[in-house]
């Protein structure tokens, strides 16, 4: 028996789909490696930025006759540096063999949790680092330019509230730094992701 003229168009509009999807998931698939190697290639450069700086504090502190203070200061920076390095090891975690959009989600998930713990290092973790950063002087009091603002008379308590103050500041900038500098190197590439994944979600429920 002949086809229908209206079977024949179906059947053939079934094909033309079927055909069509994966060209559509190879698209997004070639636009999500694109935008994901864009990321993880920001946070490796961002990261790997603190080694020079941590080289520049340790010649610095030399040469303000600031040793012990720039010393402890790189190791700080060195910390950052592993603690940054803890963090972008939880994209490792990630499933490579799930879909792409739930690959996609879960890695803007640990995009936003690494913001998140970066965000309370600011907080909590600098302040008390640049803290501890006073204390140290006042104990190892070197000749350094850092003594000169560093009485014989002054106390610790002092110190501490100096030290205080300076970490509040630190913090207050560092953390406008930090949001400016996160909106400047990830803010479209983290909007780009967005978009992909709400592409594919409005795709699927079609």
């Amino acid at each position: 028996m002949e086809k229908s003229i209206e079977k024949i168009w179906n059947e053939a509009f079934i094909n033309e789909q079927s055909m069509l999807v994966p060209k559509i998931n190879d698209l997004y698939n070639q636009k999500s490696k694109s935008i994901i190697h864009k990321i993880q290639r920001t946070y490796e450069f961002d990261n790997k930025g603190l080694l020079p700086i941590a080289g520049i504090v340790a010649i610095g502190g030399i040469l303000l006759s600031e040793t012990i203070i720039g010393l402890y200061g790189t190791l700080l920076i060195l910390s950052l540096y592993y603690f940054n390095t803890k963090l972008l090891s939880r994209f490792d975690t990630l499933d490579v063999k799930s879909d792409n959009l739930t690959y996609l989600k879960n890695y803007r998930a640990i995009m936003n949790s690494v913001a998140k713990a970066t965000k309370r290092m600011f907080i909590f973790i600098l302040p008390l680092l640049v803290l501890s950063i006073f204390v140290l002087a006042f104990f190892v009091k070197e000749n350094s330019f850092l003594s000169k603002y560093i009485s014989e008379d002054t106390t610790l308590l002092e110190i501490i509230g100096i030290g205080g103050s300076v970490a509040l500041i630190v913090s207050i900038i560092s953390m406008v730094a930090f949001k400016i500098s996160t909106q400047l190197l990830y803010g479209t590439l983290l909007s780009k992701l967005n978009d992909i994944i709400n592409e594919i979600e409005s795709l699927q429920t079609t």
